[in-house]
């Protein structure tokens, strides 16, 4: 947890995507989520997956979602954004809490949008709280499945949606690092996605929709070549977060798409009512 916790602790997160944002000349009294993007949608398919993960969700105005592993906030400031919803962040990472709380300020949507440095094993909240719940890719990072499946369903109300966007393993072995969630293969806990599926029905959850998205990953990450030499970076982009080594990484998860050895899965579990 100390491994995981320390890759995801980059120093002055904060400040550092304001000065990206400065000298990309962006007017911070008018910034949009979209010129956050960048860094702060740091999944594949970025907020075309958002999107798509929102209208699952079926979440309205007057609903109070749980968003697991939620980083920099970037997902849980678009769907109160465009549904109106309460949203509670939780994140292991005091840095990523940190910034996600100055960047929402940035957005006027604090009121709304509330983060908290927590483990997803041992969420201070009571049971029964949440209509809603969102984790999206953070999996890779939590070798306890069960234990962060069923704190998530402890928390969700009777009937409460928890959306997952999910990196899982394939069929080939082992995985190429790094990778853009873990350095090597001690912070990476891949399971099949019919392991992955037996551990989210264990939890009690009944599976509502399961889509297979690892075709539309490849074509995210088509054009990522190996790099060479000295990166040239964006201003603003999630080597921020993870470090200068980025396109090595988006290239090393290309490759695992490609020869099999990871798979990308959308699913809506349900909680019973019972």
């Amino acid at each position: 947890m100390k491994h995981i916790h320390s890759y995801y602790s980059p120093n002055d997160l904060y400040n550092r995507i304001i000065e990206g944002l400065n000298e990309m000349g962006k007017d911070l009294s008018k910034i949009t989520l979209d010129d956050l993007k960048p860094v702060d949608e740091f999944h594949i398919r970025s907020d075309t997956a958002t999107k798509e993960l929102i209208k699952l969700s079926r979440v309205t105005p007057e609903m109070h979602i749980l968003d697991v592993g939620c980083g920099l906030g970037g997902a849980a400031r678009r769907l109160s954004h465009e549904t109106g919803c309460r949203v509670t962040g939780i994140d292991l990472s005091d840095e990523y809490i940190d910034a996600a709380e100055r960047l929402t300020q940035l957005f006027d949507l604090q009121e709304r949008v509330k983060f908290h440095a927590a483990s997803a094993l041992a969420l201070p909240i009571d049971e029964n709280t949440f209509d809603g719940a969102l984790s999206i890719q953070m999996n890779m990072n939590v070798e306890d499945k069960l234990g962060w499946l069923k704190e998530v369903y402890r928390v969700l109300k009777p009937g409460g949606r928890a959306v997952l966007y999910e990196l899982c393993g394939n069929k080939n072995t082992p995985v190429y690092f790094p990778v853009p969630w873990a350095q090597d293969s001690s912070m990476s806990f891949l399971v099949p996605p019919e392991s992955f599926r037996d551990v989210i029905t264990s939890a009690g959850f009944d599976i509502d929709v399961w889509n297979d998205k690892t075709d539309l990953a490849r074509k995210a990450f088509a054009d990522m070549t190996e790099p060479v030499g000295e990166p040239n970076l964006p201003e603003l982009g999630t080597h921020l977060l993870v470090g200068n080594d980025i396109l090595t990484k988006a290239y090393n998860l290309r490759r695992n798409l490609d020869e099999e050895r990871v798979s990308l899965i959308e699913t809506v579990a349900i909680k019973r009512n019972s």
